[in-house]
């Protein structure tokens, strides 16, 4: 049973692990998706998201656990890069499932590589441009939100999301530019059959 953040009213009654037992339940599928755009193949997210769990769950008498979702978010983010500032083991190639329809895993495969080409490029990014944006573009955070998760000024935040769009932008043109010389390629072939 999964619990809406929006139905979910501690009672007075509830115990400190209690609390952090319902934050946990309510936040695990969020936390999870951002240490993933965050730490890309990098890490395992789910290993991050432990580790923030269990570094919270030590000092659970420290918080008020009636509204978790900011301190949580805080704690994963700054989980997320602590491991990436450690030495960087080799990583290893994402595995992919194809669809037996041929049209299918023609498209299957060209959706993996562009999210594969996607995730190596924002892999790439300064580990704070990657943070930043990952708040933003998938939590859809607001700029003073970001700022305040990751211990920085709004115009710093501004500056980081700013940045990391461009360098994304520069590292995907290759690929991009690519797809537009295929597509012009396949409508002049197109254009001879006719």
């Amino acid at each position: 049973m999964s619990l809406d953040e929006k139905d979910w009213q501690p009672s007075t009654a509830e115990t400190t692990a209690e609390l952090f037992e319902k934050a946990v339940q309510v936040h695990s599928r969020r936390l999870l998706a951002i240490a993933r755009a965050i730490v890309g193949n990098r890490a395992s997210p789910e290993d991050v998201v432990q580790q923030a769990f269990m570094n919270l769950y030590q000092h659970r008498d420290r918080y008020d656990w009636r509204e978790p979702g900011g301190l949580l978010r805080r704690t994963v983010v700054n989980e997320a890069l602590r491991l990436l500032r450690q030495p960087r083991p080799a990583a290893l190639a994402d595995e992919s499932v194809g669809s037996d329809d041929d049209s299918g895993a023609v498209a299957g495969m060209i959706e993996n590589e562009t999210v594969t080409r996607v995730r190596r490029a924002i892999d790439r990014l300064p580990e704070h441009f990657r943070a930043a944006l990952v708040l933003c573009e998938y939590e859809n955070m607001p700029y003073a939100q970001i700022a305040e998760t990751l211990g920085a000024s709004v115009p710093q935040v501004k500056t980081w999301i700013h940045r990391g769009r461009r360098q994304l932008a520069e590292m995907l043109r290759p690929y991009v530019e690519g797809d537009a010389v295929v597509e012009g390629k396949r409508r002049a072939a197109e254009g001879k059959r006719s």
